[in-house]
Formats: structure tokens, sequence, C-alpha cells
């Protein structure tokens, strides 16, 4: 007899979807802590020209890099996903993202430059479809009445990345072990739960054998079924309602990329904190990130009679809000504590950014959602790699005064990108997606 996980095997099949894209994130943002404690390579360069370590523009191409195997992987990865689904394709981009990780010391002892970026790039193919799951395995996996927590426990996949890594980096460091230890343990890591995936997950919960009769009624009720059509791609990107929701991603994803990549950065060079501190006081920040928008996710699919719309533009506007008053008071003060308490505001509060535009367009594209959250993905890996451009053009001397400017520059940019949510986006779900749909042959009163 086939066990089936007490009826939730789709519980199950979160957890090990949650781990790989927490790896794959992990992966990407090695990077940005471990070159604050690459302190040996400077030692042992015998060169006469400069290690790139000590060039900020150098550095701030590696930052991009990752943006840059992203924008790569996402353009061929919308149709392989069509043509393939997520099983095949994900395993895949684990593959990339771990050769990268665990190849990197490695480029960074013997190679040069040139194959430490070759290592960033594949790290970022592997998180090139990363946004595009998180809003397509719920689609498939999550019952209506709980999309808003499988929503946001997938999503979490970026806090619990950082409060994992960051929390555990500051140790290993300063460790015997030093950084090199770092890609090795989450690279090896990622090819165990990549295969676990690649064996456990399918595509359809109708195909997957641990799944009960019971069960799959439960995710199947009050969806629609689709057969696979041709994406309508015209219809979508020039639809009102998903433009205005990419452009506030857009706007609302500068302000947690910048804690992302440069937040261990800005803690040591501005606030004065060791390789330890730095970590901890990184990562901390994440985990009441990921506690917010579980409760958040959790108490909006119980709270009885709110319209779909009010629950993404709710999110989208605490998260908005959060951020920018979270920069605000670190671009207005000068003490290091109260600056402390700004940054971790603001990353805390920087979560629900993704869950209203995910939402938003998942109930406006439904069976075309993985195109146009690919969009999304996109668009977080042109701000991943415009970011760095940025910081390099504001911020050449790293000074705090240039911090600030940096900070007041986003927070405009943010509200101004949010100002059209509420009064365009809609909860309905556009006419392209309606051709060949047709409802459910399971319905509430057939159980």
């Amino acid at each position: 007899m086939v066990f089936q996980f007490w009826n939730n095997t789709r519980l199950f099949v979160q957890l090990i979807s949650l781990c790989c894209l927490t790896l794959l994130q992990i992966n990407s943002q090695i990077f940005t802590f471990t070159v604050i404690c690459m302190d040996d390579i400077k030692m042992n360069h015998t060169g006469e020209n400069q290690h790139w370590i000590d060039s900020n523009s150098d550095k701030n191409i590696l930052f991009s890099a990752t943006a840059v195997g992203a924008l790569f992987g996402i353009i061929p990865a919308v149709p392989l996903l069509h043509k393939f689904g997520v099983r095949k394709i994900q395993t895949l981009c684990g593959i990339f993202s771990s050769i990268g990780t665990i190849l990197f010391p490695f480029s960074v002892d013997y190679t040069g430059y040139f194959g430490v970026m070759i290592c960033r790039v594949l790290q970022g193919f592997g998180i090139s479809i990363l946004l595009t799951l998180i809003g397509v395995i719920p689609r498939s996996w999550s019952p209506e009445d709980e999309v808003g927590t499988y929503l946001a426990i997938l999503s979490c996949a970026y806090q619990i990345s950082s409060t994992i890594f960051l929390s555990s980096a500051g140790f290993m460091c300063e460790s015997s072990l030093s950084w090199r230890f770092i890609y090795y343990l989450f690279g090896f890591i990622s090819v165990l739960f990549f295969g676990i995936f690649y064996v456990f997950y399918t595509d359809s919960p109708k195909s997957h054998r641990n799944v009960s009769i019971s069960e799959l009624q439960k995710i199947e009720t009050g969806k629609k079924e689709t057969a696979k059509e041709k994406v309508p791609y015209f219809a979508i990107c020039t639809d009102l309602c998903n433009i205005i929701a990419w452009i506030s991603f857009l706007g609302g994803n500068l302000g947690y990329t910048t804690f992302l990549l440069y937040g261990p950065t800005y803690l040591r060079d501005i606030l004065k904190m060791d390789a330890k501190t730095a970590g901890l006081s990184n990562g901390i920040p994440y985990l009441f990130c990921a506690i917010i928008k579980l409760v958040v996710g959790r108490v909006s699919d119980k709270l009885p009679g709110i319209r779909e719309k009010t629950r993404f533009t709710c999110w989208l506007f605490i998260s908005v809000i959060g951020i920018v008053i979270g920069m605000l008071v670190m671009a207005w003060t000068d003490d290091h504590l109260i600056a402390q308490g700004g940054f971790t505001f603001s990353i805390a509060t920087s979560g629900l950014v993704i869950m209203a535009a995910i939402r938003c367009l998942q109930l406006r594209t439904l069976q075309h959602c993985h195109f146009a959250v690919s969009v999304i993905s996109f668009l977080a890996y042109v701000v991943q790699f415009i970011i760095p451009l940025g910081v390099d053009f504001i911020c050449p001397d790293n000074t705090p005064q240039q911090w600030s400017k940096l900070f007041i520059v986003i927070s405009i940019l943010m509200i101004l990108t949010s100002i059209p949510f509420p009064f365009i986006t809609t909860q309905n779900a556009g006419k392209y997606t309606k051709k060949h749909s047709k409802i459910d042959i399971i319905s509430d009163d057939k159980l």
C-alpha cells in the first residue's frame, strides 16, 4: 500500500520545494557576504596589479553577474517550463547553481576574475525561475482556501535563506573553516536536495502516487481545469492591470534588493560591525520578515468577506511604507543604533511586495501565470543588475552621506511606482484566460 502522508502530501511537496528554492537563493547570495571576509586572498596576492577584491567596481560587477545569468536564463526558461514542467527545469537550475557554488573557491584560487564571474553567472542561471516557481507551484498544489498561506511559505525562501546563511556565515568566516567551507557546504547540500526534489515532485497532484483521492479533491475543488494552450503574450503584456503590477513590483523590489546585495557591506563599512555581528544583524531581520509574511498570509486566508484586491493591495502598501520609513530613518540619522533599527524595520516589512504582485497576477492571468510571474523574475534581475551600478555611481567612496542619498532616491522611486496600484489593478481574470477554460468537474456539491 502506498503511503499517503496522512492526506497531506501537498505539505511535503511544499517543504521540499521550499528547501530547494531556499538553496538556490543561498547559493546566489553567498558572495554578497563572503566578500567582507576574504582577506586571505589579499595577503596571498603576489601580482603587481590590484586584486579584484580591492576594487569596488570589480566587486560590483560580480554582484551584477548573477543578474546577468538570471536574465539569460529566464528567456529560454519560460517556454521550457511550459513544455517540460517544473520538475525537470527546476532540477536543471539546481545543477547549474550547485556547480557554480562548489567551483567558486577553486576559481578564486586558480582561474582568476573571469572564472569567478562564470561561477556567479551559473548561480544566476540557478535563480532564473525562482520567482516564477513561487507563483506556479501554489497554483498546481494549493487548495483555493490555502493559496495565501502556500504562497507566503514558498516566498519565504528569500527570508529563510538570508536568516540561515547570514547567521551561520558570520561564524564560519571567523572560524578555522574559512569562507571556502561555506561554498562547499551549501553546494553539496544543494546536490542532495535537488536529487530528492527530482524523485519526489510531480507537476500535477493527479500524477503523484502519494496523493489520496480525498486530498486531490481538496486541492482541485473550485479550480478551473485547462489544457495546454498557446500563451497570449501580447494580450498579457498590454493588459494595464499586469503592467501596473509589474511596475509596482519593480519599485518595491528596489529596497529589498539593495539590502540583499549590500546589507553586509553597509553593516561593516558604515555601521562598523565585524563579520560575526554583521551576519547576525543582517540575518535576524529576515526571520522577522518571514514571520510577518506567514502571519499575514494565514490571517488573509482565514478572514471572511475580504475581497482579494483588498488583500493584495494591503500587502503591497504595508511593505512599501515599512521599507520607506526604515530607509528614511537610516538616511537622516547619524546614530548607529537608530540606523540599525531602521535597517531591521525595512527588511522585516519588505517581504509582502512579492506576495502582492504574484497574487494579483495569479488572479488576472490564471493558467498563464507562469509567464506573467516570469516577467516579475525578469524585472527582479534587471533591478539586481542595476542596483550595483547605482551604488557605484551614488556611493563611489562608500561614505554615510552617499548612502543617505541612495536611500532617499530609492524611497522616492518606491512611492511613485506604488501610487497607481490600488486604482488600476483588479482581482478579475482577463478575457484571454477564458478561451479554452472549463469549470472543473469537482465541485463542493459532489464531495
